[in-house]
């Protein structure tokens, strides 16, 4: 719906000036009209008078002997007021004042008693007595208004005639009237004309107006494009070439911003930007991750988002913000958080803000931890063996033993050869499972009751050695999706760490069931079992809850990293259960074929 104000529209202003033209033009018309009428109607009727009054003043000294008759007299041929001046001032006849003559009419009548109508004094009696020609107006005692014209004339008198302004008020009235008839109709007409050429002119300003408001609206298809050559249609040009070059510029902003959104949510980097107020105005998904906050840090105060101690007193710290630095955190959740703060630069003398990028080290710092570890636990591993093997084949060469002891030198060399075998065996079989790529995992149909039966004939000699049962219960029809050669080898690898820490004479089970859609292979030994604290750590490499132990069986420490390794690849999950008495329990879930 249009909502506009009148008294303040284009078109009402337009319009008002059109009539406020029309009006003071009418005004001053009048004013001058009326002032230029009346001037020149005075004068007209000063000259008609200054005329009678000169040739009657030739009659008045013809006819002095009776000179109110006289006045009455030229009164008449003049049609004017006449008054006749005596040469001492006194009124010697007077039309307007109608004296009947005296009997016997051959003497002149007595000097008629002077009054404000016939004052002697009167400027235009006394400018006649001195020679000139007296004009002026008055107002007589009944209201009337009178023009009065002195002469001088012979013998001292003096003429005058006086006429009514009645008509000329009249004649002035009657005028003012047909001019403000006049006036109205041109009102009316400039209120006509100026409708329509309001209407006119305001119909561009409004289409721009409400193109004006789409744009504002954020709709920038607007097309105003008008032949008109006017200052409208360059106006209307103008604005359509604003729009389109807004709409190009606010798509460059948007694939901008569009841009930007995506660079920052696809960054493994947190990155805040904190303004000059302290407050959040940029940040990215990571940065909520790994400050462990809610997702819409956005609009928070930094010190309100930042929650842990360390961090806080780093970031959010009095004079951290506003300075270059960086530096490595250790929280109170054991997440090494690497932060790098950089100033951003001051706009019109306002500082602003700052940029705050986090890295998340925990993963690398564990990575290298384990790679350290893995270091020293393969030089560990290596340094015994190697120095057996150096230390017995010094004393073969020089020849000092016997038979019987070189014989058994020989026996632990080759024993100890065997353990590096085995060892560097381990370890190319995780390397190579690390390396290789998941599509080239081989995943079928395994039948495990066959399988199950293959590893416990392989061990068979173990299970012996140890005077342990291996007890089987796995289904005939059970099937998992794997590879058969990884699933051996994980099959293998736990019941063989069964017979090796189970007690002796004891019993290894090995079960297979389906549960939930999902196929559970279960390994259960009757040994000493293992504390509950050395569990999370038990799939790590070299990692022994008893190092001398193990190494006595055997062991590299690697087995049930591999073992680990080989079911995920396969989809599936490992996981162990176990307490110190109660003996151990593998549990591997694979999805069922």
């Amino acid at each position: 719906m249009r909502s506009f104000s009148f008294r303040t529209s284009f078109r009402t202003k337009l319009l008002a000036s059109h009539v406020g033209l029309v009006v003071g033009v009418m005004v001053i018309a009048l004013f001058a009209l009326n002032q230029t009428l009346v001037a020149d109607l005075r004068r007209q009727l000063d000259e008609r008078l200054l005329e009678q009054a000169q040739g009657a003043a030739l009659w008045v000294g013809e006819g002095r002997r009776h000179p109110d008759k006289l006045a009455e007299r030229l009164a008449l041929i003049v049609k004017a007021d006449v008054t006749i001046f005596g040469p001492a001032g006194d009124v010697l006849g007077d039309s307007s004042a109608r004296t009947p003559a005296r009997d016997g009419a051959s003497e002149p009548p007595a000097v008629l008693a002077p009054t404000p109508e016939n004052d002697a004094r009167a400027s235009e009696v006394v400018a006649a007595m001195s020679g000139e020609v007296g004009r002026a107006s008055r107002t007589l005692g009944s209201g009337e208004d009178m023009r009065y014209v002195a002469v001088p004339a012979a013998d001292g008198l003096v003429l005058r005639l006086g006429f009514p302004l009645a008509e000329i008020h009249g004649t002035v009235l009657a005028m003012q009237r047909r001019l403000f008839f006049a006036s109205a109709l041109a009102i009316g007409l400039a209120l006509g004309l100026g409708f329509l050429a309001s209407q006119v002119a305001a119909r561009p300003l409004l289409t721009m107006t409400r193109a004006a408001r789409r744009i504002a609206q954020g709709d920038y298809d607007v097309d105003l494009r008008s032949a008109s050559p006017d200052e409208f249609g360059l106006l209307s040009r103008t604005l359509s070439t604003l729009a389109a070059d807004l709409k190009a510029r606010v798509g460059d902003l948007v694939a901008e911003r569009d841009r930007l959104t995506a660079i920052l949510a696809g960054m493994a980097e947190g990155v805040i930007v904190v303004g000059a107020t302290r407050e959040i105005v940029v940040a990215n998904p990571a940065a909520s991750e790994i400050l462990g906050a809610p997702s819409t840090l956005v609009g928070s105060k930094l010190d309100v988002a930042v929650t842990d101690q360390a961090l806080h007193r780093f970031i959010a710290g009095d004079g951290a913000i506003g300075a270059v630095h960086e530096s490595e955190v250790e929280t109170a959740e054991g997440k090494s958080i690497a932060i790098y703060v950089r100033p951003l630069a001051a706009t019109n003398g306002v500082a602003g803000g700052s940029v705050i990028v986090l890295r998340d080290m925990t993963r690398m710092r564990r990575l290298l931890t384990m790679r350290r570890d893995f270091v020293a636990n393969v030089s560990h591993e290596l340094r015994t063996p190697v120095a057996s093997i150096q230390g017995y084949a010094e004393t073969l060469l020089a020849q000092s033993a016997d038979a019987e002891t070189q014989r058994q030198f020989l026996d632990i060399i080759h024993r100890q050869a065997q353990r590096m075998g085995t060892l560097v065996a381990d370890l190319l079989t995780l390397s190579e499972l690390e390396t290789r790529p998941r599509e080239e995992l081989v995943r079928e149909p395994v039948h495990l009751a066959s399988l199950s039966a293959h590893v416990v004939e392989t061990l068979r000699g173990r299970a012996l050695t140890k005077d342990a049962r291996v007890r089987v219960d796995v289904g005939d029809g059970l099937r998992a999706v794997g590879d058969p050669t990884g699933l051996e080898q994980v099959i293998q690898n736990l019941v063989d760490n069964a017979l090796k820490y189970g007690r002796s004479g004891g019993e290894v089970r090995l079960r297979g069931a389906t549960e939930g859609g999902r196929v559970v292979l279960t390994v259960s030994d009757d040994g000493p079992g293992i504390a509950r604290e050395h569990l999370p750590r038990l799939f790590e490499r070299f990692y022994r809850v008893d190092s001398g132990r193990s190494r006595d069986q055997g062991g590299t420490g690697l087995g049930l990293a591999i073992v680990k390794h080989l079911v995920e690849s396969m989809g599936g999950t490992i996981g162990v259960d176990s307490s110190i008495g109660h003996g151990t329990t593998f549990r591997v879930e694979l999805r069922s074929a």
